[in-house]
C-alpha cells in the first residue's frame, strides 16, 4: 500500500522541479514508510510512498516500461496479476520485475485505458504517457483507494490524500472552503464524492477513469453494478456459488511477502473472513479487536469466543475515553476534510494495535451493503408506505400539526417528512442534521449561500430505480455507491495507512459483489433479519452465537464520552469557536446546553460540530498560518 501524487503544468515549457513533487509526496509518508521515490519528465512530475507488501527488493515506483515513455505511480494490490503477467508475456512484453506494479505498465500499453476492466483488486493509480503526453488516473471499482485531484490555470495537481495537494503553491492560492461541502457534511458525516471540502477539487469517483490531456480533463465510467435479482434459480446453488467466490477472494489475498493477519470483531462479517482465512492457511491467524468498559458497545467478548472456536492468534485492546481524547485532533487533522463518523477511533486503535506484529489485514467490510445488514433500511417503513397516497394537501397539513406535538412522540420523525418524495424521506431521515435542523443552525448569510443547493443530490442518483425493483435491493445498492466509500473504506484507508498498514476487504471482491447483487433481497432479508444466506452458508464454519447474534455495528459510547473526558473538550471548542462563521453561535449553544442536560437525541450533532470546528482550527486554519509565515 502507498501513496501517490503528481504535477503537471498546463504550460508545455516549464518544468517540474523535484522540490515540488517531494513537498506533497512526504506529506504521506506514514502510507508508505519504507521508500519514496520522483519521476521528471519535462512539464510533468510524479512522486511515490511505499509500504513494502510484495517483490520487497526490485518493484520500486515510479516504475516504467521498457523504454521509459511510460511510467506509474500506483497505490494498491492488484490479485489476478499473476495471470495478467502470464498473458503478457505471451504477446511479447519483457518483465524486470515479479510484483504487480509493472503488470499494470504493460497492461496499459496493450489497452490504453480499459486496462483497469481487466484488474481485479483495489487500486489508485496514475500513469504518464510521454509519448501523447497523456495523463491517466484511475480508481477501483468499489472506492477501496482514495485519489483527489483539482485544476486551475496553472496545473493539473493529483494525490492520495488531500495534504499532498495542499502542500503545492498552486493549490494554496486557492484553497477556499466549499459551502455544498459543508452542506453535505452535516448531513452524511463526511462530504461524498465527487465533492471536497475545497472548492475546485474533487475526488474521483469509484469506477471511474480520468484523463488529462492538452489540458482538458475526460471522466468515464468503466464499471457499475445494478442489484437486480434473479429467480429460477435453486437455493442450494446460490449458497454453493456464494460460498465458492468467498473463499476464493479470501485466498487471492493471502498473498503477501510480509506478516497478515485479520481485524476480528465478532459480528458475522469478521468471523467469516477470519473462518474462511483459517480454512487456507497452515498457521493460526492473527487477529486483532478493540473492547470498550460500557457493556452495551463492547465486542470484545464476542471476538475473543470467535477467536477461541476457530483458533486464532488473537490480541484485543480495551480502548479507555482518556486515550480516545489525546487520539481525537491527530485523527482529525490526518482525515484533511470533515469528517465525523466515530468510529475512525478504535479503527485507529485496531491498526496500530495489529501493526505491531502485521504489516496487512484482511476486514470484513462490505457485508452489511451485500446482504441486507442495516435494520434500520431493510423495510419501507409503514408510514410512508401507506400514508404517503394520500393527497398532497392532506399530508402538508399533517407535517404541519405534527410541528406541534412534543419531542420524542413515536412516529413523529416520519410524520414531519410525509409530504416529501420517499426518496428524499429516507435522506433526511438518516441526515445528521436534517433540513429543518441545517435551517436553524446555519448563520444567516450562509444560509443565502446554500439557498438553491440541495445536499442529497448527488445521493439521489443512487437512489433512483426501476419500479420493479423492490426497495431492500435499491438501499443496498445506495449504500454500496454512497455510505460505503464515502465513510466505511474512508475511515478503515486513512486510519490504517496512519498506522502504516494494508487493510484488504475480500467480501468487496467485484466479482463477489456482482453476485450478491443478483441474488434475491428474500434470501438476504426476512422478519427483519439480515445476512440469512451469508448465515446459512457459515453454518459449518461459526459457532451457533455468532450466527444468531443481532447485529451491533461498530461503534462507541460517543453520548458518554462526550459527557465525561470529553465535556471540557467540547464546550472550549464549541463555544470558543466559529470563526468561519457559518454557523450561528446562539444555536450551537442551544444545542450543546440541551445536550448536557441529558438530551440524547444531539449526540452525534455535538460530535459532528465538533469535528469540524478541530478540522477548521487544526487543518484549515493551521495551513493559513503556515502560508502567512
Amino acid at each position: 500500500m502507498c501513496g501517490i501524487c503528481g504535477k503537471i503544468y498546463l504550460n508545455t515549457a516549464r518544468r517540474v522541479v523535484a522540490a515540488e513533487v517531494e513537498a506533497m509526496r512526504d506529506t504521506m509518508i506514514s502510507r508508505g514508510p519504507d521508500a519514496g521515490g520522483i519521476r521528471l519528465d519535462r512539464h510533468a512530475g510524479l512522486g511515490h510512498r511505499r509500504l513494502s507488501i510484495i517483490d520487497l527488493a526490485t518493484s520500486v515506483q515510479p516504475m516504467s516500461n521498457e523504454d521509459g515513455t511510460v511510467w506509474i505511480v500506483y497505490n494498491g494490490e492488484i490479485y489476478n496479476f499473476v495471470e495478467l503477467r502470464l498473458e503478457l508475456l505471451a504477446r511479447g512484453h519483457r518483465f524486470r520485475t515479479s510484483g504487480d506494479t509493472e503488470v499494470i505498465v504493460h497492461l496499459y500499453e496493450e489497452f490504453g485505458r480499459d486496462c483497469v476492466t481487466r484488474l481485479r483488486g483495489m487500486f489508485a493509480f496514475a500513469i504518464w504517457d510521454a509519448r501523447s503526453d497523456t495523463l491517466l488516473l484511475a480508481r477501483d471499482r468499489i472506492g477501496i483507494k482514495p485519489l483527489y485531484y483539482t485544476l486551475n490555470d496553472q496545473a493539473f495537481l493529483f494525490g492520495s490524500e488531500l495534504k499532498a495537494l495542499a502542500a503545492d503553491e498552486h493549490f494554496r492560492a486557492i484553497r477556499q472552503i466549499d459551502a455544498e461541502a459543508v452542506h453535505t457534511y452535516l448531513s452524511f458525516l463526511s462530504v461524498p464524492d465527487p465533492g471536497c471540502i475545497y472548492r475546485g477539487v474533487r475526488k474521483l469517483p469509484a469506477g471511474h477513469t480520468l484523463t488529462l490531456r492538452n489540458g482538458a480533463l475526460d471522466l468515464r465510467r468503466y464499471w457499475n453494478v445494478v442489484f437486480q435479482e434473479e429467480e429460477g434459480i435453486a437455493v442450494e446453488e446460490w449458497e454453493q456459488r456464494l460460498l465458492e467466490l468467498m473463499q476464493e477472494a479470501v485466498r487471492i489475498r493471502l498473498v503477501a511477502d510480509v506478516p497478515l493477519g485479520a481485524f476480528l470483531s465478532g459480528g458475522i462479517d469478521s468471523s467469516t473472513v477470519v473462518a474462511l482465512m483459517a480454512r487456507l492457511m497452515d498457521r493460526p491467524v492473527k487477529t486483532f479487536s478493540i473492547g470498550f468498559s460500557e457493556k452495551v458497545y463492547n465486542e470484545a467478548t464476542d471476538a475473543k469466543r470467535v477467536a477461541r472456536y476457530l483458533g486464532t492468534d488473537h490480541t484485543e485492546l480495551m480502548l479507555s475515553p482518556a486515550e480516545a481524547r489525546f487520539v481525537i485532533p491527530r485523527l482529525v487533522e490526518h482525515f484533511d476534510e470533515p469528517f465525523a463518523d466515530a468510529s475512525a477511533i478504535p479503527t485507529y486503535y485496531v491498526s496500530k494495535l495489529a501493526r505491531e506484529q502485521v504489516t496487512v489485514v484482511l476486514s470484513g467490510d462490505g457485508g452489511d451493503e451485500l446482504f441486507g445488514g442495516y435494520p434500520w433500511r431493510q423495510v419501507r417503513p409503514w408510514y410512508q408506505r401507506h400514508l404517503s397516497r394520500l393527497p398532497q394537501r392532506v399530508r402538508s397539513g399533517i407535517r404541519t400539526m405534527t410541528g406541534m406535538l412534543p419531542s420524542g412522540v413515536r412516529g413523529m420523525n416520519y410524520l414531519r417528512r410525509i409530504d416529501i418524495p420517499y426518496e428524499r424521506y429516507i435522506l433526511d431521515a438518516m441526515a445528521v442534521f436534517d433540513e429543518a435542523d441545517r435551517r436553524g443552525l446555519y448563520a444567516p448569510h450562509f444560509a443565502d449561500a446554500v439557498k438553491g443547493i440541495d445536499p442529497y443530490r448527488h445521493q439521489l442518483r443512487n437512489l433512483a430505480g426501476s419500479t420493479d425493483r423492490g426497495w431492500e435491493a435499491r438501499m443496498m445498492e445506495y449504500d454500496l455507491k454512497t455510505y460505503l466509500p464515502n465513510d466505511v473504506l474512508t475511515k478503515v484507508d486513512r486510519m490504517s495507512m496512519l498506522a502504516s498498514l494494508e487493510a484488504r476487504v475480500p467480501l468487496l471482491d467485484h466479482r463477489l459483489v456482482e453476485f450478491a447483487a443478483r441474488i434475491p433481497s428474500r434470501l438476504k432479508i426476512r422478519g427483519g433479519i439480515g445476512k440469512r444466506i451469508l448465515k446459512r452458508v457459515m453454518v459449518p464454519y461459526l459457532p451457533p452465537e455468532v450466527l444468531n447474534k443481532r447485529k451491533q455495528g461498530f461503534s462507541v459510547p460517543l453520548g458518554t464520552w462526550l459527557r465525561t473526558d470529553l465535556r471540557e473538550d467540547i464546550l472550549d471548542t464549541l463555544r470558543g469557536g466559529n470563526r468561519h462563521g457559518l454557523f450561528d453561535r446562539r444555536a450551537v449553544e442551544r444545542l450543546t446546553d440541551a445536550f448536557f442536560r441529558g438530551d440524547d437525541s444531539p449526540n452525534y450533532q455535538v460530535w459532528t460540530l465538533y469535528a469540524f470546528e478541530l478540522w477548521y482550527r487544526n487543518v484549515h486554519g493551521a495551513a493559513a498560518r503556515r502560508a502567512v509565515a
